[in-house]
């Protein structure tokens, strides 16, 4: 019987859904920097699309300009999906990680494979059923479709991102040698690291125009 550290060698886009501690091991194990920057600009640009067609209401742009938004944030995704690995490194650090940068960097982009999978799949969907309407100010078949296909749509892009995020945090224990508890800690802890800056800034901002003034 062919065990999951195989398999993660011969088809880790597969097992990545099933096994993301064994796919881990084995990427980084291997080649770590195998692919990375594919992963991240399909992240970025494929998001961005799946944005697009979930906000067409508020923002609607010719097909063209679409392309070129989804290929710029692709790009701009190369170093961005690296600093915020190298972030989340430094913060598990605090809580007792060793992983190397090469290592939270695979996990990083290796975590992107179920959101870009799955999201892609739900735009080449609508498109499929709808032509370009997600993309359009207007669309009276989208509107006039079964709300239940509407409905799984949107649960459908809810399940691949916690899906990505299982994978992330379970790769993060992984290169680590954390346990899961751990992982989910660094993600809270890097976010109310995050959040907390963000305030401090505002407040300094605010004091600072209110001194002014």
């Amino acid at each position: 019987m062919t065990s999951l550290e195989d398999r993660a060698e011969e088809s880790p886009f597969v097992t990545i859904w099933e096994a993301p501690r064994a796919t881990i091991r084995r990427v980084v194990a291997t080649d770590p920097h195998r692919r990375v920057n594919a992963l991240f600009f399909a992240a970025g640009a494929v998001g961005t699309l799946s944005g697009f067609a979930s906000s067409s209401d508020r923002l609607a742009l010719p097909p063209f300009a679409i392309a070129l938004v989804c290929l710029g944030v692709g790009l701009l995704n190369l170093p961005m999906g690296r600093l915020n690995a190298w972030y989340k490194r430094w913060v598990g650090g605090l809580l007792g990680g060793n992983a190397s940068r090469d290592a939270v960097v695979a996990v990083g982009a290796w975590a992107t494979v179920p959101v870009s999978a799955g999201h892609g799949g739900l735009c080449l969907l609508q498109i499929a059923l709808y032509g370009m309407e997600p993309f359009s100010a207007e669309h009276p078949t989208m509107d006039a479709a079964s709300p239940l296909l509407r409905t799984s749509i949107t649960l459908g892009r809810v399940l691949f991102t916690g899906w990505s995020a299982i994978v992330s945090i379970s790769g993060f224990a992984e290169v680590n040698g954390f346990s899961i508890a751990r992982s989910i800690a660094t993600s809270l802890l890097a976010f109310a690291i995050v959040t907390a800056s963000i305030v401090a800034i505002g407040l300094a901002i605010g004091v600072a125009i209110a001194l002014v003034g």
